[in-house]
Protein backbone atom coordinates (compact mmCIF):
# COMPACT_ATOMS: atom_id res chain seq x y z
CA UNK A 1 0.00 0.00 0.00
CA UNK A 2 1.27 3.46 -0.94
CA UNK A 3 0.13 7.08 -0.83
CA UNK A 4 -0.70 9.18 -3.87
CA UNK A 5 -1.39 12.92 -3.90
CA UNK A 6 -4.46 14.62 -5.29
CA UNK A 7 -3.60 16.97 -8.15
CA UNK A 8 -7.05 18.39 -8.86
CA UNK A 9 -10.72 17.93 -8.05
CA UNK A 10 -13.79 19.43 -9.69
CA UNK A 11 -17.52 18.94 -9.57
CA UNK A 12 -18.68 17.75 -12.98
CA UNK A 13 -22.39 17.21 -12.38
CA UNK A 14 -24.58 17.15 -9.29
CA UNK A 15 -22.68 14.78 -6.96
CA UNK A 16 -20.20 13.54 -9.56
CA UNK A 17 -16.57 14.56 -8.99
CA UNK A 18 -13.56 14.25 -11.30
CA UNK A 19 -10.35 13.67 -9.35
CA UNK A 20 -6.82 13.45 -10.72
CA UNK A 21 -4.02 11.88 -8.68
CA UNK A 22 -0.32 11.38 -9.16
CA UNK A 23 0.41 8.12 -10.97
CA UNK A 24 3.10 6.11 -9.18
CA UNK A 25 6.04 4.96 -11.25
CA UNK A 26 5.45 1.44 -12.51
CA UNK A 27 1.69 1.43 -11.85
CA UNK A 28 0.15 -0.17 -14.94
CA UNK A 29 -3.41 -1.07 -15.86
CA UNK A 30 -5.61 -2.13 -18.74
CA UNK A 31 -8.44 0.13 -19.91
CA UNK A 32 -11.55 -0.87 -17.96
CA UNK A 33 -9.78 -1.91 -14.74
CA UNK A 34 -10.15 -0.38 -11.29
CA UNK A 35 -7.85 0.68 -8.48
CA UNK A 36 -8.43 0.35 -4.75
CA UNK A 37 -8.34 3.73 -3.02
CA UNK A 38 -8.69 4.43 0.67
CA UNK A 39 -8.25 6.69 3.66
CA UNK A 40 -7.27 5.96 7.26
CA UNK A 41 -10.21 4.97 9.46
CA UNK A 42 -11.77 7.72 11.54
CA UNK A 43 -11.85 5.33 14.49
CA UNK A 44 -8.49 4.88 16.18
CA UNK A 45 -7.01 1.43 15.65
CA UNK A 46 -9.42 0.43 12.87
CA UNK A 47 -8.32 -0.69 9.41
CA UNK A 48 -8.27 1.86 6.57
CA UNK A 49 -11.48 2.26 4.57
CA UNK A 50 -10.77 0.90 1.06
CA UNK A 51 -13.02 0.85 -2.01
CA UNK A 52 -12.54 0.00 -5.67
CA UNK A 53 -12.94 2.84 -8.18
CA UNK A 54 -12.72 2.41 -11.94
CA UNK A 55 -9.87 4.27 -13.57
CA UNK A 56 -11.09 6.86 -16.07
CA UNK A 57 -7.73 7.93 -17.50
CA UNK A 58 -6.05 6.14 -20.39
CA UNK A 59 -3.18 3.72 -19.79
CA UNK A 60 -0.94 6.26 -21.54
CA UNK A 61 -1.84 9.12 -19.20
CA UNK A 62 0.71 10.40 -16.65
CA UNK A 63 -2.07 10.80 -14.05
CA UNK A 64 -4.74 8.57 -12.51
CA UNK A 65 -8.20 10.02 -13.02
CA UNK A 66 -11.41 8.84 -11.38
CA UNK A 67 -15.08 9.78 -11.69
CA UNK A 68 -16.43 9.41 -8.15
CA UNK A 69 -20.04 9.89 -7.09
CA UNK A 70 -20.39 11.31 -3.61
CA UNK A 71 -22.79 8.98 -1.82
CA UNK A 72 -24.54 10.65 1.11
CA UNK A 73 -23.68 8.78 4.28
CA UNK A 74 -21.05 6.68 2.49
CA UNK A 75 -18.02 5.47 4.40
CA UNK A 76 -15.46 6.77 1.90
CA UNK A 77 -16.77 8.77 -1.07
CA UNK A 78 -17.78 11.93 0.90
CA UNK A 79 -14.31 12.06 2.45
CA UNK A 80 -12.48 11.54 -0.85
CA UNK A 81 -14.68 14.13 -2.57
CA UNK A 82 -13.84 16.66 0.15
CA UNK A 83 -10.06 16.38 -0.36
CA UNK A 84 -8.02 19.31 -1.60
CA UNK A 85 -5.04 19.30 -3.98
CA UNK A 86 -1.97 18.12 -2.10
CA UNK A 87 -3.94 15.76 0.14
CA UNK A 88 -3.14 12.06 -0.12
CA UNK A 89 -5.11 8.83 -0.41
CA UNK A 90 -4.01 5.24 -0.08
CA UNK A 91 -3.49 3.16 -3.23
CA UNK A 92 -3.87 -0.49 -2.31
CA UNK A 93 -2.09 -2.97 -4.58
CA UNK A 94 -2.28 -3.34 -8.34
CA UNK A 95 -5.10 -2.53 -10.74
CA UNK A 96 -7.76 -5.24 -10.94
CA UNK A 97 -10.87 -6.13 -12.90
CA UNK A 98 -12.04 -8.13 -15.90
CA UNK A 99 -14.09 -5.44 -17.68
CA UNK A 100 -11.51 -5.27 -20.44
CA UNK A 101 -12.06 -5.13 -24.21
CA UNK A 102 -9.25 -7.61 -24.78
CA UNK A 103 -11.54 -10.38 -23.48
CA UNK A 104 -13.92 -10.00 -26.45
CA UNK A 105 -11.84 -9.48 -29.61
CA UNK A 106 -13.40 -9.28 -33.04
CA UNK A 107 -16.56 -7.73 -34.42
CA UNK A 108 -16.97 -4.41 -36.20
CA UNK A 109 -18.51 -2.25 -33.46
CA UNK A 110 -17.75 -1.98 -29.75
CA UNK A 111 -20.82 -1.00 -27.73
CA UNK A 112 -20.28 0.53 -24.27
CA UNK A 113 -23.51 0.61 -22.26
CA UNK A 114 -23.49 2.40 -18.89
CA UNK A 115 -25.80 3.66 -16.20
CA UNK A 116 -24.72 6.62 -14.06
CA UNK A 117 -21.17 6.33 -12.77
CA UNK A 118 -20.66 3.23 -14.90
CA UNK A 119 -19.22 5.72 -17.38
CA UNK A 120 -15.85 5.68 -15.58
CA UNK A 121 -14.22 2.55 -17.06
CA UNK A 122 -15.55 3.45 -20.49
CA UNK A 123 -13.78 6.80 -20.28
CA UNK A 124 -10.50 4.91 -20.01
CA UNK A 125 -11.51 2.66 -22.89
CA UNK A 126 -12.42 5.43 -25.35
CA UNK A 127 -9.23 7.29 -24.43
CA UNK A 128 -7.07 4.25 -25.19
CA UNK A 129 -5.23 4.21 -28.50
CA UNK A 130 -5.02 0.40 -28.40
CA UNK A 131 -8.83 0.13 -28.28
CA UNK A 132 -9.21 2.40 -31.31
CA UNK A 133 -6.63 0.30 -33.13
CA UNK A 134 -8.84 -2.74 -32.51
CA UNK A 135 -12.24 -1.12 -33.24
CA UNK A 136 -12.75 1.76 -35.61
CA UNK A 137 -16.41 2.07 -34.60
CA UNK A 138 -17.47 2.59 -30.97
CA UNK A 139 -20.92 3.46 -29.59
CA UNK A 140 -21.16 4.88 -26.07
CA UNK A 141 -24.57 4.77 -24.42
CA UNK A 142 -25.25 6.34 -21.03
CA UNK A 143 -28.53 6.10 -19.15
CA UNK A 144 -29.13 8.88 -16.62
CA UNK A 145 -32.07 10.02 -14.54
CA UNK A 146 -31.65 13.75 -15.20
CA UNK A 147 -30.04 15.34 -18.25
CA UNK A 148 -27.42 17.17 -16.13
CA UNK A 149 -25.92 13.81 -15.22
CA UNK A 150 -24.84 13.30 -18.84
CA UNK A 151 -22.68 16.43 -18.92
CA UNK A 152 -19.48 14.53 -18.25
CA UNK A 153 -20.12 12.02 -21.04
CA UNK A 154 -20.62 14.86 -23.52
CA UNK A 155 -17.49 16.61 -22.27
CA UNK A 156 -15.51 13.38 -22.55
CA UNK A 157 -16.48 12.79 -26.18
CA UNK A 158 -15.72 16.37 -27.22
CA UNK A 159 -12.27 16.15 -25.59
CA UNK A 160 -11.22 13.32 -27.91
CA UNK A 161 -9.63 13.69 -31.36
CA UNK A 162 -12.30 14.10 -34.03
CA UNK A 163 -11.38 10.82 -35.72
CA UNK A 164 -11.54 8.91 -32.42
CA UNK A 165 -14.86 9.95 -30.95
CA UNK A 166 -17.50 7.34 -30.14
CA UNK A 167 -21.08 7.91 -31.19
CA UNK A 168 -22.72 9.08 -27.97
CA UNK A 169 -26.34 8.27 -27.17
CA UNK A 170 -27.85 9.60 -23.94
CA UNK A 171 -31.10 8.18 -22.62
CA UNK A 172 -32.99 9.81 -19.75
CA UNK A 173 -35.34 7.96 -17.43
CA UNK A 174 -36.88 10.68 -15.24
CA UNK A 175 -37.30 13.71 -17.47
CA UNK A 176 -40.90 14.54 -18.39
CA UNK A 177 -40.16 17.81 -20.18
CA UNK A 178 -39.35 16.96 -23.83
CA UNK A 179 -36.87 19.85 -23.92
CA UNK A 180 -34.80 18.15 -21.21
CA UNK A 181 -34.90 14.60 -22.48
CA UNK A 182 -31.92 12.79 -23.96
CA UNK A 183 -31.54 11.32 -27.43
CA UNK A 184 -33.82 8.55 -26.17
CA UNK A 185 -36.00 8.03 -23.11
CA UNK A 186 -36.28 4.88 -21.03
CA UNK A 187 -34.03 2.15 -19.64
CA UNK A 188 -31.39 0.58 -21.86
CA UNK A 189 -32.79 -2.98 -21.61
CA UNK A 190 -36.19 -1.79 -22.94
CA UNK A 191 -34.48 0.15 -25.72
CA UNK A 192 -32.60 -3.00 -26.68
CA UNK A 193 -35.82 -5.01 -26.78
CA UNK A 194 -37.70 -2.44 -28.84
CA UNK A 195 -34.88 -1.88 -31.31
CA UNK A 196 -34.88 1.86 -30.58
CA UNK A 197 -31.25 1.84 -29.47
CA UNK A 198 -30.01 0.27 -32.71
CA UNK A 199 -32.19 2.62 -34.74
CA UNK A 200 -30.71 5.66 -32.97
CA UNK A 201 -27.19 4.33 -33.45
CA UNK A 202 -27.72 3.33 -37.06
CA UNK A 203 -26.10 -0.03 -36.35
CA UNK A 204 -27.29 -3.58 -35.71
CA UNK A 205 -26.33 -5.60 -32.65
CA UNK A 206 -25.45 -9.14 -33.72
CA UNK A 207 -23.06 -11.80 -32.38
CA UNK A 208 -21.00 -11.54 -35.54
CA UNK A 209 -20.70 -7.76 -35.83
CA UNK A 210 -20.88 -6.56 -32.24
CA UNK A 211 -18.96 -6.67 -28.98
CA UNK A 212 -20.66 -5.28 -25.88
CA UNK A 213 -19.55 -4.06 -22.47
CA UNK A 214 -22.00 -3.26 -19.67
CA UNK A 215 -21.28 -1.33 -16.49
CA UNK A 216 -23.85 -0.06 -14.03
CA UNK A 217 -26.41 -1.04 -11.43
CA UNK A 218 -27.24 -4.73 -10.91
CA UNK A 219 -30.82 -4.50 -12.24
CA UNK A 220 -29.59 -2.98 -15.49
CA UNK A 221 -26.91 -5.64 -15.83
CA UNK A 222 -29.32 -8.53 -15.20
CA UNK A 223 -32.03 -7.25 -17.56
CA UNK A 224 -29.67 -6.26 -20.38
CA UNK A 225 -27.74 -9.50 -20.10
CA UNK A 226 -30.94 -11.56 -20.39
CA UNK A 227 -32.07 -9.56 -23.43
CA UNK A 228 -28.71 -10.00 -25.15
CA UNK A 229 -28.52 -13.71 -24.31
CA UNK A 230 -31.79 -14.24 -26.15
CA UNK A 231 -30.04 -12.79 -29.20
CA UNK A 232 -27.05 -15.12 -28.90
CA UNK A 233 -24.73 -12.60 -27.24
CA UNK A 234 -23.03 -14.13 -24.20
CA UNK A 235 -19.92 -13.77 -22.05
CA UNK A 236 -16.80 -15.86 -22.67
CA UNK A 237 -16.76 -18.89 -20.35
CA UNK A 238 -14.66 -22.00 -19.86
CA UNK A 239 -12.44 -21.16 -22.81
CA UNK A 240 -15.38 -20.50 -25.15
CA UNK A 241 -15.32 -17.09 -26.87
CA UNK A 242 -18.07 -14.57 -26.25
CA UNK A 243 -19.21 -11.11 -27.23
CA UNK A 244 -20.10 -9.61 -23.83
CA UNK A 245 -18.36 -8.54 -20.61
CA UNK A 246 -20.09 -6.90 -17.64
CA UNK A 247 -19.40 -5.29 -14.28
CA UNK A 248 -21.81 -4.32 -11.53
CA UNK A 249 -20.92 -0.86 -10.29
CA UNK A 250 -21.80 -1.61 -6.69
Amino acid sequence: MQKIKLISRRLAALTLHVLQFERPEGFSFKPGQFARLGLPAETEGADPVIRGYSIASSPESPVLEFFITEVKGGALSPRICALNPGDSVLLDGDAEGALTPSRIPGGDTLWLLATGSGLSPFASIVRSSAVWDAWKDIVLVESVRKIEEAALARELVLSLPADRRPKLIVTTTREEDPARQGDLTGRIPELLKSGELEKAAGREITPEKSRLMLCGNPNFIADARATLKARGIVSPRFGKPGQLVVENFW
